[in-house]
């Protein structure tokens, strides 16, 4: 009688280009920090006592408060005749020549402050084809997809036709890509693993942050962005590069260079 052929399992490589940081230690300290420039100030000890929901709560409370001179700054740039570009969603990165518009909130233990405070859930108070550029660095991932959708058409219907609307997102493709390289051996070199998240306990756990932390509730590659943009009405749409793409000044953060993907689109007449 034959026999059939024994396959020995291949066994699957551990990737570890450094030391790692022990795990019980790792899942320990999964909290939120203050930043070192806001301790020992009053915004650094709310950071620390308030909790991520009441700490929205505080935001979206805040920014109802100052909405109505947000809406006249807003009205004001729109009246000085001068090129409008919006940075959406600003955070702790202000871009040179933009109007940086985000949730009032704790930027100050970073030093930055927006230039206009507003809660992009709701319509900004600017009419149709007002805007020559909108960008949005690291929004979408914070948004339920549907959600991102409607940023999107809120972009549209605030540029004017011929208007370029930039993207970026953390690559969740390339994470996706070299996770795959690293635990089936295939990689040849250093990657975002090493660049960005390097010495978590494992590769998993790096790149569980890419999806569940600060806030993240989607991912994003490049072919899902491209489609929503698409889906929005742009035209014209395509993978761009940091510093680079169809928008002056320039507006990407140098610190997220590394991990993000850069999509452009273009507001059809």
């Amino acid at each position: 009688m034959d026999t059939l052929p024994t396959t020995v399992p291949t066994p699957v490589p551990v990737v570890a280009a450094g030391p790692r940081e022990d795990l019980r230690r790792y899942l320990t300290s999964r909290s939120d920090t203050v930043p070192e420039a806001g301790v020992g100030t009053l915004l650094g000890a709310l950071r620390t006592v308030l909790g991520p929901k009441q700490r929205a709560a505080v935001k979206m409370l805040g920014t109802r408060l100052v909405a109505g001179r947000s809406a006249r700054r807003l009205q004001q740039l729109h009246a000085s005749g001068q090129p409008l570009l919006l940075n959406l969603g600003s955070g702790t990165y202000n871009a040179a020549g933009w109007v940086n518009v985000d949730l009032w909130g704790l930027h100050g233990l970073w030093g930055v402050h927006p230039d206009v405070v507003w809660d992009l859930r709701r319509p900004l108070p600017l009419p149709d084809g007002s805007v020559d550029a909108v960008f949005l660095e690291h929004v979408l991932e914070h948004l339920p997809a549907p959600v991102g959708l409607a940023a999107m058409d809120q972009a549209a219907r605030l540029l004017r036709p011929g208007g370029v609307v930039r993207v970026s997102v953390p690559d969740f493709g390339r994470w996706a890509r070299e996770y795959t390289a690293r635990v089936t051996g295939t990689g040849t070199g250093p990657d975002l693993f090493d660049q960005v998240r390097p010495g978590r306990p494992t590769d998993l756990l790096a790149l569980a942050e890419v999806v569940y932390d600060h806030g993240h509730v989607s991912v994003w590659d490049a072919g899902t962005l491209v489609e929503l943009l698409r889906a929005a009405g742009f035209v014209d749409v395509e993978v761009s590069a940091y510093g680079q793409g169809r928008v002056h000044p320039v507006p990407d953060a140098p610190h997220r260079a590394d991990e993000s993907l850069y999509v452009e689109g273009v507001r059809p007449a």
